[in-house]
């Protein structure tokens, strides 16, 4: 196994590596992570999954980097160490730190009420379903910038669960990639919320919410903002909210039908730029972009000399 990514053209931005070092320098079993990368082969081997990268790191260095399979069931090119892959939700962890970042700079409180940054989040209402219907009720207490980032929010997401809020979710159009960030807090902000505000845990569309206020207190796209203080900055040069058609070879893509249900798999297209910048899902990004941002964290929030988030805050 090499620890290093795959060469690429001079045409293609490079992310430094992190260093690696032999498994059993770090303290870490050849014949367990063999082992580990053997059960996903055989995974490829019978039909389950197309491919798979595998990376395990320890203090700081890489013991552990296997490409497993194909990028794609529809064509022949192998996993490749720089595949790029849609991260969804680890998009996640990425711009909770960017708000964390706003916090230390002054820009707002935890304890801020989401509306003082979105109006629309004033007036909202919550459904309590009764006899099958939903009645609507006023808000004990405002949504805080805290309970977006615990999906604590009362915010929800209709893939989740099948509520009388969840299925007003299925009929809106907040799973489009062609509304704003702005459009989208707005039509969030007219449904229902699914509990009151810090009465329940809800995975969530909270974190879109939280790069949309990103975007009011930087006064910039959330693209933007997270190219500037965070991807740049830590040399992720392939995380985007979507990449050029130059890497069109690269993409990793998911069978047509699930393996277990038969269902038609749809995601979306990495090479259109989306105009909805989704904070709760939308990047793209490699094994090696993601491990970067992974490492910050584990340091305390700095890598190669560079301070991201102070250790406290983070």
């Amino acid at each position: 196994m090499n620890a290093q990514t795959a060469a690429k053209p001079a045409t293609v931005p490079q992310t430094p590596p992190l260093p690696a070092a032999r498994p059993e320098a770090l303290g870490l079993s050849p014949a367990r992570l063999q082992a580990m990368s053997d059960t996903f082969r055989r995974e490829v081997d019978k039909g389950t999954i197309p491919g798979v990268t595998v990376m395990v790191a320890r203090k700081g260095q890489i013991g552990w980097f296997d490409a497993i399979g194909r990028q794609s069931p529809a064509a022949s090119a192998p996993m490749a160490h720089d595949t790029i892959f849609r991260v969804f939700s680890m998009t996640k962890p990425i711009v909770s730190v960017g708000i964390m970042m706003l916090v230390e700079d002054g820009l707002c409180l935890l304890t801020d009420p989401v509306a003082k940054f979105i109006p629309e989040f004033a007036n909202q209402k919550v459904g309590v379903e009764h006899h099958g219907k939903l009645n609507l009720v006023a808000l004990e207490r405002p949504m805080t910038v805290q309970d977006l980032l615990r999906h604590t929010s009362g915010l929800t997401y209709d893939h989740t669960g099948d509520s009388l809020v969840q299925q007003l979710y299925k009929e809106s159009r907040l799973r489009s990639r062609k509304i704003t960030n702005a459009e989208h807090a707005a039509m969030l902000a007219a449904l229902p919320l699914i509990c009151q505000p810090g009465a329940e845990w809800n995975y969530s569309r909270s974190t879109d919410i939280l790069g949309r206020i990103i975007e009011v207190l930087s006064g910039k796209p959330l693209s933007t903002f997270l190219a500037e203080r965070i991807l740049a900055p830590l040399q992720m040069a392939e995380t985007a909210f979507h990449t050029d058609e130059a890497n069109a070879g690269r993409l990793a893509e998911p069978f047509p039908n699930d393996p277990w249900t038969g269902d038609e798999v749809k995601l979306f297209n990495m090479l259109e730029k989306p105009v909805m910048e989704s904070g709760g899902g939308g990047l793209v990004s490699t094994t090696m972009d993601y491990a970067r941002f992974c490492q910050m964290r584990l340091s305390g929030g700095s890598l190669d000399g560079v301070r991201i988030i102070g250790r406290k805050t983070l």
